[in-house]
């Protein structure tokens, strides 16, 4: 009785995790058409708008402590090994969310202003010399910004303003910048129309790099706090 009560709880948890997952992934999609838009509409502007409409997507899915698989990231030092799993699980479920919300924008009145734009936006990417190096460093900066963000509210000073501000602010500046997200760029991806090793080496490479970019400040952070202990060790 208790083994089986063990495996009903597992599964509980993991229908939740990956229910909160799929969430996280209809969130990014829904801030991946909001900056479409905001290009398609306001030129110039549109960067900037578009880089604040989707920061909003981070900070619904930091407050209501949903699984986007580049705020897990940061986790991956203190992660474990029974837990690695969560990751690959993460960005499928992620993908699937995304998936979803294109499919409904495919077919709503949206679909003749994001399309372009999102098959544009890639066939920009491909069309830039270098563009694997290039894209592996964008992931990179974007990783490490997107850890500055969900890390926030844990070493914020105060819990409200100053928290907010720390979580969206990090998604504003790589959302501006363009840099890499490889969840937010399976909506591109999918409007591409385009399934070939260039597209999953593109999507490979990006994963890659936000792990780099992501798990490099956590891991500092991990082994300052053990060189303390020790030395707060050594002294007493």
């Amino acid at each position: 009785m208790k083994i089986e009560k063990i495996k009903k709880i597992k599964l509980a948890e993991l229908a939740i995790f990956c229910l909160m997952a799929l969430c996280s992934g209809v969130v990014i999609g829904i801030g991946a058409i909001t900056s479409l838009l905001a290009n398609h509409y306001y030129a110039v502007w549109g960067k900037l708008i578009g880089a604040c409409l989707f920061s909003f997507g981070i900070f619904v899915i930091v407050s209501f402590e949903m699984r986007l698989f580049t705020g897990m990231v940061a986790d991956i030092p203190t992660l474990g090994l029974n837990n690695v799993w969560k990751l690959p699980v993460c960005f499928l479920f992620n993908a699937l969310g995304v998936g979803l919300v294109a499919i409904v924008a495919f077919y709503s009145p949206l679909a003749g202003l994001i399309v372009p734009q999102g098959k544009a936006l890639v066939a920009a990417k491909f069309s830039s010399s270098n563009w694997g190096l290039k894209n592996f460093c964008s992931a990179v900066l974007c990783g490490a910004l997107i850890t500055l963000s969900v890390k926030s509210p844990k070493y914020a000073p105060q819990k409200g303003l100053s928290a907010t501000v720390g979580v969206m602010f990090p998604i504003i500046v790589f959302a501006f910048c363009g840099f890499d997200h490889s969840v937010a760029n399976m909506m591109y991806f999918y409007y591409f129309g385009e399934l070939s090793l260039r597209v999953v080496g593109y999507i490979l490479i990006t994963i890659v790099g936000n792990i780099v970019g992501g798990v490099a400040l956590p891991l500092i952070t991990l082994l300052k706090e053990r060189a303390l202990k020790q030395e707060t060790a050594r002294q007493e």
